[in-house]
């Protein structure tokens, strides 16, 4: 059966358009992540924050000219084969030969195009599966690091409070119970593990939303949570 034909133009104005869309939204939702956590109170960005946020905006304009260069390589091959297949129609069959069914390159380019689509879309799956994998485990990783570092570092911790206390003692060096003179410098590991904890139940109690919606969610009942070390110093 021959391969389905795919117009190479109109499927690479769509890939382009696709990792175009792609790209502004990272940009836009790490945008607004970084304006949240000023607003929070985490301040300015660390020179190591700032060299990464420029190496990802490089390898975004990166992606995007691969995209065109990608493009462009179709057509020329698209080019290349529509030429190959005008020679082998005006070229005359020798007589007295019968020669079976011939398989031009264009129609090679086409089936090693569809397969790599199958194989692309069958990665996505794997990867969506892996993503809501991650998602429902994160909490119990989250308590296992805490133990692990208690029976290395000495540090007792169980549950999300004292997960949380763990791992910001193992990296402020401060001991459980003394005052917290910088709380926002943990914020952020404070967030990811509320989320984490509170995403998996959020789900199953309020499902079909969007993923924005329910980190909106969370969000706000982070503002009140005692988990916030803002909140338990007194700051918000």
């Amino acid at each position: 059966m021959a391969p389905k034909y795919v117009n190479e133009k109109a499927q690479a104005a769509k890939d382009r358009k696709s990792s175009a869309k792609e790209a502004e939204k990272a940009a836009k939702e790490k945008a607004a992540e970084d304006r949240m956590w000023k607003e929070a109170g985490e301040g300015a960005k660390s020179k190591a924050q700032a060299k990464r946020d420029e190496e990802a905006k490089q390898r975004a304009v990166s992606s995007r000219m691969d995209v065109h260069e990608t493009a462009a390589k179709k057509a020329e091959a698209k080019r290349l084969a529509e030429e190959e297949e005008a020679a082998l129609s005006r070229a005359k069959p020798k007589p007295g030969k019968v020669s079976g069914p011939k398989v031009t390159h264009h129609q090679l380019t086409l089936t090693r195009e569809q397969e790599e689509a199958e194989r692309a879309e069958q990665a996505k799956q794997r990867q969506l599966a892996s993503k809501r994998e991650v998602d429902e485990a994160s909490y119990g990783r989250l308590v296992d690091t805490a133990n692990a570092n208690r029976q290395d570092d000495t540090v007792a911790a169980s549950g999300v409070d004292e997960a949380i206390q763990a791992l910001s003692t193992l990296s402020t060096g401060e001991a459980p119970g003394s005052v917290d003179k910088h709380p926002e410098k943990r914020a952020r590991a404070a967030w990811q593990a509320y989320e984490a904890a509170n995403l998996p139940l959020l789900k199953m109690e309020k499902p079909g939303l969007k993923q924005s919606q329910y980190r909106d969610m969370l969000w706000k009942s982070w503002q009140k949570s005692p988990d916030n070390p803002l909140v338990a110093a007194g700051k918000k």
